[in-house]
């Protein structure tokens, strides 16, 4: 009898471990989207030209996503994910899509992958080829490496599969598929004074730009998998009221407790920083309502005396009612958000809801969106109560 050990197809020593057994990899997908009947505003903003809008020339025709930069020269549409998909350090990151390009030689320049305006790494069509894309901002200065891929044999109108793999770590290398196809790869390794992109952790983006021509990019479907990762990287929060009585006087309709917010830029920079929503909990010292509000519309909250505080290394900004109305305390404008959730609390009881659903799906704070939680008397008349909220920043 032969005894066969430490069967294992990796390349190299580290698919051992310290002890000489193979590892297994197992891929989780991070976010994935489909555009079968629309392109869903809970998931996806579009920017127009410096504005960011419900999607509106990036639209679902056939399911497929169509994505065109706007008929006036000059004109840029950028779709992004509201998630940013964090890197998993000592893991692979693994982007891929599937799509045709109309007019690949068009007078336009049309981006596909993981990035924002200061970080990333993508496909770039332009008139003149395509071309292998990694960004990164040092010093404040944005720089790209552009490099032309080798498209011989390969038709950009037709139906084909895009997939971007890379190490990171930093310093790792970048490699580009096409039909599962290896086009090109950067070869850092070794080779940099600096990191490849000072950020991983980016948004699914398109983007595209009107030169002269506003021919379409079409997708099927999007995906962004990390290669051994898991949910870890999670670092706990929570903002309450801190008064010594653990309440505040509460009196009217729909009365502000907490308002907290991601900031869009942190010391200049994109903030890409993701909050997941844990807990939410309420009491009263009376039967009441507590409401939680989501918006995108900043001006929804009047500080009035009271001013926006950072939370922790200020990725995240908040506001705690201080329960004196006559000093200024903060107004909300309701016409402003959205309500998202809404339940009675029992006299003198605590109601807390979760955001987790037993695993089923997440609720995230991403930069440039804010919650707004209150409390209301079912009267509207004065009564005290608080509130609390518990999170988890992706840090």
């Amino acid at each position: 009898m032969t005894l066969i050990r430490n069967i294992n197809t990796g390349k190299n020593e580290l698919a051992f471990d310290a002890w000489g057994r193979s590892k297994a990899i197992h891929d989780i997908s991070l976010l994935h989207g489909l555009w079968t009947f629309n392109v869903p505003i809970a998931m996806w903003k579009e920017d127009f030209n410096g504005t960011v809008r419900v999607p509106t020339n990036c639209t679902s025709v056939d399911g497929r996503l169509n994505v065109t930069a706007g008929a006036t020269l000059n004109d840029v549409t950028t779709l992004q994910s509201f998630r940013n998909l964090r890197y998993k350090p000592n893991r692979g990151h693994l982007y891929s899509t599937a799509g045709y390009i109309e007019n690949p030689t068009g007078n336009m320049v049309r981006d596909f992958g993981t990035f924002t305006s200061d970080s990333g790494v993508f496909f770039r069509v332009k008139s003149t080829g395509l071309y292998a894309v990694v960004a990164t901002t040092v010093n404040s200065i944005y720089t790209e490496d552009e490099q032309l891929i080798d498209t011989t044999g390969i038709d950009l109108t037709k139906g084909n599969t895009y997939d971007i793999q890379f190490q990171w770590r930093g310093v790792g290398n970048y490699k580009f598929f096409i039909n599962l196809q290896l086009v090109y790869e950067f070869e850092y390794l070794g080779t940099t004074s600096e990191l490849s992109m000072f950020n991983p952790s980016n948004p699914i983006a398109f983007r595209s730009t009107n030169l002269g021509n506003n021919d379409a990019m079409k997708f099927g479907c999007v995906d962004i998998t990390s290669e051994g990762g898991d949910s870890n990287g999670l670092t706990y929060g929570s903002i309450g009221v801190a008064t010594n009585t653990g309440e505040i006087a509460v009196t009217g309709f729909n009365e502000p407790v907490i308002a907290v917010r991601s900031k869009l830029t942190v010391s200049g920079l994109v903030n890409t920083r993701d909050t997941l929503a844990l807990l939410a909990s309420a009491y009263a010292n009376n039967k009441a309502i507590v409401r939680v509000w989501e918006t995108s519309d900043f001006t929804a909250i009047t500080e009035n005396t009271q001013t926006w505080v950072d939370y922790g290394d200020g990725h995240l900004e908040y506001i705690v009612n201080d329960g004196n109305a006559d000093a200024g305390t903060m107004d909300f404008d309701t016409t402003k958000a959205t309500l998202v959730f809404s339940s009675r609390v029992g006299q003198d009881t605590t109601y807390a809801t979760s955001a987790l659903f037993e695993g089923r799906t997440n609720i995230y704070i991403t930069p440039g969106n804010m919650f707004v939680f209150t409390l209301h008397r079912e009267t509207g008349a004065s009564m005290g109560g608080g509130i609390t909220f518990e999170f988890a920043e992706e840090i």
